[in-house]
């Protein structure tokens, strides 16, 4: 009888105090989340070339959807202000630098290529182009990304009337032959608790707070990092 008892008193506590403390945070929910799509061969490769990452928008605000120019994925989109993809192209660069594997050809320099490669090749596939400026610059390899969603939360860290959403998608193409070697896609929208209950570990590790979207981001970016072929400890 006591035993019964202790568990029904359990059950009690946990319904009526636990469990609402627990929806009352929030977790991150993926919305496809990250997601490797292709690797390939990396073998000679050492120095990267890092085209300036783009934001992919649409100047209508009734289109919701654009398509990657390198994949041609679709992606959902929404206008944002800023250029939050000079953020994420900083932060994801700084973790491949830290591993010491490469030698990257920085945007800086490769901007100027790359602007007039893409004057000057009407008609030719975003690929081909990206190529071409590899070999100019003297590359092996090189780095396109694409922010297509950039949705800043709309409240504070315990509160919000909207979550923070971000998607974005990361290429590398081999410049000897043109190959897509390695493509990741980080696509999340943060949710509560209430919307994903088994999704408690993000919660945790966010300290059970609505993150802001450049949070959100270095949460994809570190996820990436670990699936970027040939890195230390890959």
């Amino acid at each position: 009888m006591k035993k019964r008892l202790s568990f029904y008193l359990f059950q009690l506590l946990f319904c009526g105090v636990i469990f609402p403390v627990l929806l009352a945070g929030c977790a991150s929910k993926t919305d496809g989340g990250v997601n490797t799509l292709h690797r390939g061969d990396i073998s000679g490769l050492k120095k990267i070339a890092v085209v300036p990452f783009r934001a992919i928008v649409s100047d209508d605000p009734a289109i919701r959807f654009v398509r990657c120019p390198v994949c041609g994925t679709t992606f959902r989109t929404c206008g944002f202000e800023g250029n939050p993809e000079k953020k994420i192209e900083e932060i994801f660069l700084k973790g491949i630098e830290s591993s010491e594997q490469y030698s990257l050809i920085p945007s800086g320099y490769v901007d100027g290529v790359y602007k007039r490669g893409s004057a000057a090749s009407f008609g030719k596939s975003p690929t081909v182009i990206l190529t071409e400026v590899g070999k100019e610059v003297g590359a092996d390899g090189i780095i396109a990304g694409y922010l297509f969603y950039y949705m800043e939360r709309k409240g504070f860290g315990y509160s919000v009337a909207e979550p923070a959403s971000v998607a974005f998608c990361m290429h590398l193409i081999r410049v000897k032959d043109g190959v897509s070697i390695w493509k990741d896609v980080f696509d999340k929208t943060q949710s509560s608790l209430m919307e994903n209950i088994f999704n408690i570990l993000p919660f945790i590790k966010s300290g059970g707070k609505w993150v802001t979207a450049e949070e959100l981001s270095r949460e994809g970016i570190k996820e990436i990092l670990k699936d970027f072929p040939g890195l230390k400890g890959d």
